[in-house]
């Protein structure tokens, strides 16, 4: 029976579902704190306001207000209203006081919102599975180089205490003599020249540091267009939300009862002009700590790679 069991168990092991294997090293930074703090903010404020815009347009229920003729139905109404929200991005159907502005903004702005977190976000995906697996696996080997060395020592160390206790106490000549060898075998242990040429010829390498520099440049550039432009939507939302539609196409182009123009508005973009407020001044704000990202592999500090020489 047990021959039996241990014969299955051999042949679906391929098929059991196995426990992962804790790491050895927990806690391994493989990105920096204020890198982490600029992707968090850059990524989540404008999920955040879209959250906001999509929770607004839920509890209004339409985005569009056109003033229809009192002989209209509800359902002519709503059909006016519809007409004019998909025919925003066309030219030909619209006419604005204020002369040719895309109205198109209003619209997409929060699906632009959300290609600007997922362009923010790119460079944190990049350096996850681009850069991390090779820092990973470089800390990981030095840190089992070193924690071999230091087990190395722990045994020498106890080896030679051990041999001293079996032999008995003696002169303190002679114990003072043990002690110093004793501490002469345990440095001698210490040294770890495998460490110490992996880290010189990591040092010539700049792979990593190009792979930084790439992410916060196109980090940088993407935080610079999103201001860009909310600069330049937030000047325009004031200007833009009134306008003139036609509906006359198709089997309604000459119809006599229909206007020939509709006064319609835009109810979301005050709420629009402010999240845009919010998102710029945050930006703006990032903007400086983005710059100093840039700087930080240029910051090389040497003396915590004193101990290793």
């Amino acid at each position: 029976m047990a021959i039996a069991h241990l014969a299955t168990e051999y042949v679906f092991s391929d098929f059991l579902l196995k426990e992962p294997t804790e790491p050895k090293f927990k806690g391994l930074r493989l990105e920096l704190a204020v890198d982490k703090m600029v992707t968090c903010i850059a990524v989540g404020l404008p999920l955040l306001l879209i959250s906001l815009a999509f929770a607004q347009e839920i509890s209004i229920g339409t985005q569009i207000s056109c003033f229809s003729p009192s002989s209209f139905s509800w359902r002519q109404a709503a059909f006016v209203d519809s007409y004019c929200w998909a025919a925003v991005q066309q030219k030909n159907s619209l006419q604005s006081e204020s002369g040719n502005l895309p109205l198109w903004l209003h619209k997409f702005f929060p699906y632009i919102l959300l290609l600007f977190a997922i362009l923010l976000y790119l460079p944190a995906l990049f350096w996850r599975f681009a850069a991390a697996p090779h820092l990973c696996s470089d800390l990981k080997f030095i840190m089992e180089e070193l924690d071999k060395v230091y087990n190395r020592a722990i045994k020498a160390a106890k080896s030679a205490r051990d041999l001293d206790l079996r032999d008995g106490p003696g002169p303190p000549g002679v114990t003072e003599n043990v002690g110093q060898s004793l501490w002469e075998i345990s440095e001698s242990h210490f040294k770890y020249p495998i460490v110490e040429q992996y880290l010189k010829t990591k040092k010539n390498s700049s792979h990593l540091i190009m792979k930084y520099i790439s992410c916060r440049l196109v980090t940088f550039a993407v935080v610079l267009l999103a201001c860009i432009y909310l600069s330049y939507y937030f000047s325009l939302s004031s200007l833009s939300d009134e306008f003139l539609c036609s509906i006359k196409s198709g089997v309604l182009r000459n119809d006599s009862t229909i206007p020939d123009s509709f006064q319609c508005k835009l109810i979301a973009v005050g709420i629009f002009q402010l999240l845009s407020l919010i998102n710029l001044l945050v930006y703006a704000l990032l903007v400086p700590v983005v710059i100093y990202t840039l700087f930080v592999p240029f910051r090389q500090k040497t003396d915590v790679l004193k101990i290793w020489t």
